[in-house]
């Protein structure tokens, strides 16, 4: 073997050796689901991942997705579901992903050496400055120049707006001070639930049978949700949960990092944290 010649790497799943039909990661995952006619819906709605970043995946929008370790997650859940081998897929993932960056760096080199061409711009931007400036100086000098005697006498007062008179306190026509006239209080929302996120999680909603959210939150955002019958969810990192219910507190015992499902806050849940309180 000559000493110029070196050995091929190999290459990712995605890429035909003969080189005839040269595909994306993304194009080459969704030909894999295709192949064994199963709808991306379905996907989502047995993974629970939302559909918006199935399509990224399958499109090469790495930038859609959030933090890495949760892009590897929903890749792992979609081979396993799709029957291929979740490590070899997010292997090439990565290996994708790295290739789109260093596209964007070199990119971002050819924005730099056009952005020399603004210099030829700057005379006509100083022309614009100094005419604000000159705009600037006319206008106080017309704002501060002296005036005439006529110019500078005070305007006429108005006349003083007489207040009407307070009633006595505490009774006003038989209204009691601080209650509106007919108002009535506003009936009580069942559920009340608060959580402070301590760290990063993946949180998905369903409020009273429908689905509401599907997002990232991070370390120090809070959420407060209010449902009729039933609040359930899915968190990707319960340990980085702080959950409370109508104000008391509803402890997540589950292993750090373990993705729990269909997590119910319902009437019973409530009645059960009241009666544990008293």
């Amino acid at each position: 073997m000559p000493a110029t010649e070196k050995k091929k790497d190999r290459q990712p799943p995605w890429e035909d050796q003969s080189g005839r039909d040269q595909i994306t990661f993304g194009t080459w995952l969704r030909r894999q689901r295709e192949i064994r006619e199963i709808p991306l819906r379905e996907i989502a709605d047995v993974t629970k991942i939302s559909l918006r970043y199935l399509e990224a995946l399958e499109q090469d929008r790495f930038d859609v997705l959030p933090a890495p370790v949760f892009a590897r997650g929903f890749l792992r859940e979609y081979s396993k579901y799709v029957g291929l081998d979740p490590d070899e897929v997010v292997n090439s993932y990565l290996t994708a992903d790295r290739d789109t960056a260093e596209a964007e760096v070199g990119s971002g080199s050819e924005r730099i050496g056009q952005s020399s061409s603004s210099s030829s711009r700057m005379p006509l931007i100083v022309a614009v400055v100094a005419l604000v400036a000159l705009l600037g100086l006319i206008y106080a000098a017309a704002r501060f120049l002296p005036r005439s005697d006529e110019e500078r006498q005070p305007p006429p007062m108005a006349a003083p707006v007489v207040a009407p008179p307070v009633p006595a306190a505490g009774v006003t026509d038989n209204v009691t001070v601080g209650e509106a006239p007919g108002s009535q209080p506003e009936p009580a929302i069942p559920i009340v639930m608060t959580m402070d996120f301590t760290e990063d999680c993946w949180v998905e909603v369903e409020v009273d049978g429908e689905r509401r959210l599907s997002e990232l939150h991070v370390q120090g955002e809070s959420m407060r949700l209010e449902a009729e019958q039933a609040i359930r969810l899915t968190l990707g990192n319960p340990k980085g949960v702080h959950l409370e219910v109508n104000g008391k507190v509803h402890g997540l015992d589950f292993a750090r990092g373990r993705v729990v499902r269909d997590v119910l806050i319902d009437l019973d849940l409530v009645q059960a944290l009241e009666s544990g309180a008293e």
